[in-house]
């Protein structure tokens, strides 16, 4: 419903009605609005990192990894587009009741990915296949790189990401890559 109605259309009566059951069936297994919401985030993160993890802790370095990482969000964005644009949707209207924006399950869960990148860049750094960077700046840019990949699919239903998602892992290869003397 939130990928196909978006946000503000997506109260819990609608989303009952759409899913056949009552609202007291929803509140019994949610306190309310946001609790859905918030697991809506954590069912697309948990896919997300049964997709992705197993095949970047295989990569024998940090460098490949990291590609991974980028290559393989943009193809789980690919796979999943009703999934990222119900992301988005809540993403972009997590706010409070006064404006101020929610620190939601969503918060939560980018801290917990910027967190395993900044694990990969000081792996890299230790290993000498990585110059010294600001690992916070780093992972901050990638996801922000890749958040525009999302914005792409959301204005052109038809973008596939992957493409760009290679450029993209070979821009920051060479960002982070130590110079040869």
């Amino acid at each position: 419903m939130l990928a196909e109605d978006g946000y503000v259309q997506a109260s819990l009566s609608r989303i009952a009605k759409r899913a056949g059951v009552s609202r007291g069936v929803i509140l019994y297994h949610f306190s309310g609005r946001d609790d859905l919401l918030d697991a809506v985030v954590s069912e697309v993160y948990r896919i997300a990192t049964e997709e992705l993890r197993p095949t970047i802790e295989t990569q024998s370095t940090a460098l490949r990894a990291v590609r991974t990482f980028i290559v393989g969000s943009a193809e789980f964005y690919r796979a999943y587009p009703a999934h990222m644009a119900a992301l988005r949707e809540i993403v972009a209207h997590s706010r409070s009741a006064d404006g101020t924006i929610r620190h939601s399950e969503h918060s939560r869960a980018n801290e917990r990915e910027l967190s395993a990148l900044g694990v990969l860049f000081e792996r890299g750094k230790e290993a000498g296949e990585f110059r010294a960077f600001s690992t916070p700046i780093m992972a901050r840019t990638i996801r922000s790189t890749l958040d525009g990949l999302l914005g792409q699919m959301r204005v052109d239903p038809g973008y596939d990401p992957v493409p760009e998602a290679h450029e993209v892992a070979d821009i920051f290869e060479r960002a982070m890559m130590r110079q040869s003397e």
